[in-house]
């Protein structure tokens, strides 16, 4: 049994190399670690090479984005298992030791195994994701029947704290469809629609959310929605998980996700200045709903009809949030 670290990067220079020291550091060495330079302008690839030399091996590519940098990095691994990093996060100390045991322990069909994460902000708070989202495990590994529990309402399983079954990310074809932005929460649904997860009690990964990175990290923008073509990948990669959903496992409640973000990803195309008419017909697929035929009709009106639906739908939250005694502000306008 085999484990490759994979560290994609861009422009990174002044953090990749935390990144890679965190994973020569593993109290049980990986067999290889690969980083896929996705064509930095910054030096990044030329001071890896000459600080690690040979523990590293780096693959240039012209830019691609995080989608294909990711796919060139699985191509590129020899490892029964692929480790993902990010290059402005690093692993603990054990990480390594402790998904090894797992894969050990695991059945065949398990895929995806993940840990907790701290997350580091300005104040040096370690926050981790299982105690902010609820998530409790109890046992050494344990073993989800409903591997889609994972992955909705809440992504337990962030790539950069998983181990993951190289062929099955090939066979999946995850990776392909080059979005910007949660192409992780992508392939985690496409996983989990075939496969088994399990989970490790102890956190594996140091995610930084620090304000120095605040003007090149993705997590950043998206927060903000200051970046309409994330936004646009964000609802893409919700319509193809919860698509694979509606039609590997059952068509409800996925099927109404998928036409929730079908509204969604209308929006953000009339926000973008294009018509989403025929975009809007999709919200069909799996069923016909009051809300979904009221989203049609105002979108075959076109930017007026798409403002009225969030007028009103922002009203309706407002109305919701006074019941509840809150004052919830929407992010979309969905």
């Amino acid at each position: 049994m085999r484990i490759s670290a994979l560290i994609p990067t861009y422009n990174r220079r002044g953090y990749v190399q935390r990144a890679i020291k965190s994973v020569l550091a593993q109290t049980l060495r990986v067999d290889e670690i690969i980083v896929v330079d996705d064509g930095s302008t910054d030096g990044t690839a030329e001071q890896i090479a000459t600080e690690f030399q040979d523990q590293v091996r780096v693959v240039r590519q012209t830019n691609q984005g995080v989608s294909g940098a990711r796919k060139r990095a699985i191509a590129e691994a020899s490892g029964d298992w692929v480790a993902f990093l990010d290059s402005d996060d690093e692993w603990t100390p054990e990480r390594n030791q402790i998904f090894a045991r797992a894969i050990a322990g695991v059945p065949a069909e398990v895929a995806w195994i993940f840990g907790n994460t701290l997350e580091i902000t300005d104040a040096g708070a370690e926050m981790t994701q299982y105690g902010k989202l609820g998530l409790t495990v109890a046992e050494p590994v344990h073993v989800f029947e409903d591997s889609l529990s994972v992955q909705y309402p809440w992504q337990f399983g962030l790539l950069q704290s998983s181990v993951i079954k190289r062929e099955v990310l090939l066979e999946l074809k995850c990776f392909s469809d080059n979005l910007r932005y949660t192409e992780d929460r992508l392939a985690g649904f496409q996983v989990a629609c075939r496969y088994k997860f399990a989970a490790v009690p102890e956190s594996v990964t140091k995610w930084y959310r620090t304000s120095d990175l605040s003007g090149s990290s993705l997590a950043f923008a998206m927060n903000s929605m200051a970046d309409n073509d994330l936004c646009i990948d964000y609802r893409l990669a919700a319509m193809k998980a919860f698509s694979l959903a509606a039609e590997s496992v059952r068509r409800q409640p996925w099927g109404e996700l998928y036409a929730e973000n079908v509204r969604g990803l209308c929006i953000e195309r009339f926000r973008k200045g294009t018509s989403s008419r025929q975009i809007s017909l999709q919200q069909f697929r799996y069923g016909v709903s009051c809300k979904s035929v009221a989203f049609f009709c105002a979108a075959m009106l076109g930017r007026t009809g798409i403002g009225l639906w969030r007028k009103a739908a922002a009203k309706g939250r407002a109305t919701s949030s006074e019941i509840r005694g809150t004052t919830e502000v929407p992010a979309n306008g969905r």
